[in-house]
């Protein structure tokens, strides 16, 4: 053999093997999305040395969460264009999601040394390093970061949880704050937040950071990051419609909002917070199938939903499942022991099953976390009058009579009905009046009725 044919075939020998494009189930793929695949996947077989037809086919199977196919073909792009960034980025995104650290170093590293300015880059690196345990390495990055552009929330954050794993919680604050501050709707930030005065201690601010979490769960500051973005405009379709279904759903058209909810989880269902409203809107339809199958669906991608508990618990209300329904509103209260409707509802529980005191304590509960919770109020004064605690059962009755709605009649025959009981009758028939006028107004022909009869037994005149 010649010398140059002999040196052609030591490097061919010696070169490294393009990875194989992964097995898919095309089968299981939806109808629209299987062709696409298909098309995508035909591309990159008619022309095995082309970086970009692999790459690309990942980037489709990456938008739909088929992250372990994304991060094969991935790799073939970047054996075949060691050079390209994006395939280097966007691998390490996809080893990260698959919790494959080493491989997502090794990825990301590469990134940063072929583009050393891109922000991205350096973040997807330092979120990394910390979750492989290089605790300084991520620090020198997000610090580095930080000192480029301070108004980088995102840096912040990390800086936090770096802080936070070594045991610096009062630090970590002082960056989830900053995080905070520079995007106060910052939904990840405040959950830590909440987890870092829980710590310290400090427990109303624990509760303010947990309910700005539940308020922002799904939010976060914008990043520029084009190749991500180009990745999800590859699946749009289903977060346009669940906008959409939850813009229907404000508008009081439940069958529009459920509609396109459905069509959202059809387009992708790994999207968590599609079904977890259908949870909600089913249930108002009394649906109790489609909740039972989308609560389960949303507890498998999204355990840590408190709402998506409590409102499936709403449903097993309605229907009667008392076990079942206070089951599902501990597991909400173990994810936010904050949530005011969570607390309220079983103490509702409680109240049917005669258990007062505990009920009590679920109201007084609900009432800390939202003053303003007119009904948590109404029962709690109702568990006090049955305790004989008719002076403080007077006091809470007074705050939530204030306002004036549909609810103000009920409330106030019930303030009338505890100055009775407290042997204070003159002012409890003043406030029974005033009931009666009030529901009389507003056509409550039912309560007007209770309430002249209450007022006869007493030997007045309606």
């Amino acid at each position: 053999m010649g010398t140059a044919l002999l040196s052609l075939a030591l490097l061919i020998a010696a070169a490294p093997a393009v990875p194989e494009l992964p097995r898919l189930p095309l089968a299981q793929y939806p109808a629209d999305l299987r062709a696409r695949v298909e098309a995508a996947l035909a591309r990159a077989e008619r022309d095995p040395r082309s970086a970009v037809a692999a790459g690309e086919l990942g980037m489709l199977l990456h938008a739909y969460d088929q992250a372990e196919s994304a991060a094969a073909c991935y790799r073939r792009a970047r054996a075949l264009d060691p050079a390209g960034f994006r395939w280097a980025y966007l691998s390490g995104v996809a080893e990260s999601r698959l919790g494959r650290q080493d491989e997502a170093l090794a990825a990301l590293r590469e990134a940063v040394r072929m583009e050393p300015r891109s922000v991205s880059a350096r973040l997807r690196l330092a979120e990394a390093l910390q979750a492989a345990g290089d605790l300084q390495g991520s620090a020198l990055l997000y610090g580095a970061l930080i000192e480029e552009d301070p108004g980088l929330p995102h840096a912040h954050y990390g800086l936090g949880r770096v802080e936070a794993a070594r045991g610096a919680v009062g630090a970590a604050v002082d960056r989830y704050v900053a995080a905070t501050r520079l995007f106060d709707a910052y939904g990840a930030a405040h959950y830590a937040l909440a987890l870092a005065y829980r710590d310290l201690g400090r427990d109303d601010d624990a509760k303010r950071s947990l309910d700005l979490y539940q308020k922002h769960l799904l939010d976060a500051p914008a990043l520029d990051d084009p190749l991500v973005r180009q990745v999800k405009a590859l699946k749009d379709d289903a977060r346009q419609r669940l906008a959409e279904g939850v813009r229907l759903g404000k508008a009081g058209d439940l069958s529009g909002a459920v509609r396109e909810h459905e069509k959202a989880v059809e387009a992708d269902p790994t999207l968590a917070q599609a079904h977890a409203n259908l949870v909600s809107l089913y249930g108002r339809l009394r649906s109790w199938e489609k909740v039972e199958a989308h609560y389960r669906a949303a507890v498998a991608l999204a355990p840590g939903l408190a709402d998506v508990h409590y409102d499936y618990a709403v449903a097993l209300g309605e229907q009667g499942r008392a076990t079942q329904a206070a089951e599902a509103l501990g597991r909400a209260l173990a994810i936010n022991p904050y949530h005011p409707r969570a607390h309220h509802n079983l103490g509702t529980l409680l109240l049917a099953q005669g258990r007062l005191e505990e009920a009590a304590g679920h109201f007084r509960a609900a009432l800390e976390n939202e003053p303003g919770y007119r009904l948590a109020g109404f029962n709690l004064g109702r568990v006090l009058v049955a305790q004989g605690e008719l002076r403080e059962a007077i006091e809470v009755f007074q705050k939530i009579v204030a306002t004036d709605d549909e609810d103000t009649p009920r409330y106030l025959y019930a303030l009338a009905s505890a100055y009775v009981r407290a042997g204070e009758r003159d002012t409890g028939v003043r406030y029974a009046r005033e009931a009666r006028d009030k529901a009389a107004a507003l056509g409550q022909t039912d309560l007007v009725a209770s309430i002249e009869k209450d007022l006869g037994q007493l030997g007045l005149a309606p």
